[in-house]
């Protein structure tokens, strides 16, 4: 006969919330870090930026 090991939805609810921060931590940060490449004199007039291994941009890279 099997045993199964049960949580208990107080358990569960500590493991979701602890997912969902994770993933607002993730969704508020990758606007932000978008924001602060498009900032960067690098990329400004690029509406895609494409780059190679060395960090050059590809010669048909949309501006």
């Amino acid at each position: 006969m099997r045993q199964t090991n049960h949580t208990s939805s107080r358990q569960m609810h500590k493991y979701v919330w602890m997912l969902v921060g994770v993933f607002s931590l993730m969704a508020v940060s990758y606007p932000v870090a978008m924001f602060r490449v498009s900032q960067k004199e690098k990329f400004q007039g690029f509406h895609v930026k494409s780059l190679t291994v060395e960090g050059k941009l590809y010669a048909d890279s949309v501006k």
